[in-house]
């Protein structure tokens, strides 16, 4: 057995949380400050003095407060010991780092080049969003090149496997991929430069910022209006922040758990799909990682692009974006520390949040319990009391009530809303758009829940993991599932993003003040059958698309409602360490029954996020249908009974 997966899974065992215990933030050591790419190692550089705060990246002049709101709050701890423990910046330093091989063609330029191009300060803008996408195209880049390198090496006394030689093969492709999106970044950089003459394309120099952004925003707008764009901001960073560290972790755990696989597979052949499975979750939070770097990055360069003063050069906006580069000092301020505008009131007072969003709530309105079993409870299936349901289109009502019953909301989500009175004030002309931007909103509050009942899943595996700990193989797969809970906790926090930028389209949607409360839909879609009839020409198409779409409908119910019976039986099978009553099939497509089971979770949640974006495309045809056939002159409350049941999504209800 692997010693050192085997170390790893012990940690992860010790720490399985008792029933009720809430998600404890971990210890959190200061963050390092972005730099750039050439910089000496940290024991090379010299010693900076310490400097005040100011607006912009948070650097180590001070520790990061962990959010108040953190949205996976309620989730179990996931906190055993990490491959070396990387963070995000020592991530992206490893992402962008200088290939031995396959290195791309290109010369070094830094922000501050690339913004001087230009004096003009949208097209400065563009220029940055622009930089920022080619980086991160690097890191994919370099990543991708680690991925295949990796694979080889894993499959290295097995080069005549159809299987080893079909995945290389598929990763020298994603080298391809990453080499072509590459390139297209730099072209696309090139044209903003106005650098078509110059002999070779840019490669982005300077790291992108990962750790705390201190956007000042009650300060700065404290006597203006600030535009929509900013506000939507402002209430994502600190969200995208806290991905960034999930997706982090999420890779360091994807990155042991194949190292735990991988001697098993090199002794004895067997294991080849835990492998390329392993490999493609680590493939998938990398990418996940540099989305959200990307973003991050370009949102608080939107956000300094604003609020800069008008008369900033582009020395003062890339201070804004970037850490100083070390031994560079730039005009006017002290140290490397980076240094914004100067807003009324000065820099952030002590124990000043980064990026202060809403007064959070105190708690999330209410925690879900029927996950917290312990090793020796029978899993019951999530739905089982709908299976036996034989009407389709009865399970497919059920099911929806279900996932758009909230009950794990994150304490910002917004004020709850009907769709009429979303509606009311609307002009008859504007009210597709607002009932589209209605349900997918309602769409991406059902998506976070259901992605938070993915990780609480999970969090039932590690107290039956440490029941079967010296069963064969249990520690690798142990190492396996800490990798997958780590994954589905990231996955929240994107989720998250996803909600408050789904609530900002529909506030601009409805033409609300992004200073009010933002809504958070509360109204039901329809799940039931829609009676609709052939009518004129103008609604012939959406009838048929109705009837088309509760049709997938249903067949999307059943699978859901099948994955849940065959994710309990797995769950259960593996608590009783039962491998007798396999088939031949499934032990050679699983080693071991935790691994199973972990599939099982997976292709759970997917299929209801599936379902979830159906039910989504059924409510909009209903209301391209009922727009087409209804007078435009009706009103807002008599158009939401033409479209929905009135079912609400609030628990008290």
């Amino acid at each position: 057995m692997n010693l050192a997966a085997f170390a790893i899974a012990w940690c992860l065992f010790a720490q399985v949380p008792a029933e009720g215990d809430r998600y404890a933030q971990p210890e959190l050591r200061r963050r390092k400050e972005a730099a750039r790419i050439d910089e000496p190692a940290a024991e090379e550089r010299p010693a900076e003095p310490a400097t005040d705060g100011g607006f912009g990246p948070a650097g180590d002049a001070r520790e990061r407060t962990p959010a108040e709101h953190d949205p996976a709050a309620h989730l179990a701890p996931v906190n055993a010991a990490g491959h070396g423990k990387l963070r995000p910046p020592e991530l992206l330093a490893q992402a962008l780092e200088k290939p031995v091989e396959g290195a791309l063609v290109g010369t070094p330029t830094t922000l501050l080049t690339a913004l001087s191009r230009s004096n003009d300060r949208q097209q400065q803008l563009r220029i940055t969003l622009a930089y920022w996408k080619l980086c991160t195209a690097q890191a994919d880049y370099h990543w991708a090149l680690d991925q295949r390198d990796r694979l080889a090496q894993c499959t290295r006394a097995h080069t005549n496997s159809a299987g080893a030689l079909s995945a290389r093969a598929a990763a020298r492709a994603d080298v391809r991929d990453a080499q072509l999106a590459v390139a297209q970044a730099q072209e696309d950089l090139v044209e903003l430069m106005g650098a078509q003459g110059e002999p070779t394309p840019p490669l982005a120099s300077d790291r992108p910022h990962v750790g705390d952004y201190y956007t000042l925003y009650e300060t700065i707008f404290a006597n203006r209006q600030p535009p929509p764009r900013i506000r939507l901001i402002h209430r994502t960073l600190p969200v995208l922040r806290q991905a960034i560290d999930a997706h982090g972790e999420a890779i360091v755990a994807a990155i042991d758990a194949l190292d735990a696989s991988a001697e098993h597979f090199q002794k004895s052949g067997q294991g080849l799909a835990t492998i390329l499975a392993t490999m493609e979750e680590l493939k998938r939070e990398r990418r996940l990682f540099m989305s959200d770097v990307r973003d991050y990055n370009q949102g608080f360069a939107e956000y300094a692009f604003v609020t800069a003063q008008p008369n900033a050069d582009s020395r003062a906006l890339v201070e804004m974006l970037i850490l100083t580069p070390r031994g560079v000092e730039p005009a006017g301020a002290k140290g490397s520390r980076l240094r914004g505008p100067a807003p009324p009131g000065g820099p952030p007072a002590e124990g000043q949040r980064p990026s202060e969003a809403e007064p959070p709530a105190a708690e999330p309105r209410e925690r879900t319990t029927q996950y917290q079993h312990d090793a020796a409870t029978e899993e019951p299936g999530l739905y089982q009391g709908l299976v036996a349901i034989t009407d389709a289109p009865q399970r497919v009502q059920r099911l929806s009530n279900l996932l758009h019953w909230d009950r794990n909301m994150p304490p910002d989500a917004g004020e709850p809303t009907t769709l009429g009175d979303c509606l009311r004030g609307v002009a008859p002309e504007n009210r597709l758009a607002v009932i589209s931007a209605y349900w997918r909103a309602r769409e991406q509050a059902a998506r976070y829940q259901s992605l938070t009942e993915q990780a609480e899943l999970l969090n039932v595996l590690p107290a039956i993991a440490n029941e079967l700990h010296r069963d064969p193989g249990m520690a690798e797969a142990a190492v396996r599932l800490q990798a997958a809970r780590k994954a589905a906790r990231a996955q929240v926090f994107d989720a998250h993003v996803a909600l408050l930028l789904a609530e900002f389209n529909l506030m601009q949607a409805a033409g609300r003040r992004m200073d009010d409360p933002w809504m958070l839909p509360s109204t039901a879609p329809q799940s039931g059958r829609y009676l609709v009839n052939a009518g004129g020409p103008r609604s012939h198409h959406w009838s048929e698309m109705v009837r088309l779409e509760h049709g997938k409908l249903e067949e999307r119910a059943d699978s859901i409602l099948q994955a849940d019976v065959h994710r309990a039986a797995l769950v259960n099978e593996t608590r009783r360490g039962a491998e007798a009553n396999a088939t031949a099939d499934e032990i050679a497509d699983e080693p071991m029954r935790l691994d199973g089971a972990l599939r099982s979770i997976r292709r759970q949640s997917v299929a209801t996020l599936a379902f979830l974006h159906d039910l989504t495309e059924y409510n909009i045809a209903i209301a391209h249908f009922a727009l087409a056939v209804l007078p435009p002159t009706i009103a807002a409350d008599e158009l939401v009974k033409k479209l929905v049941v009135a079912r609400t999504t609030r628990r008290e209800a």
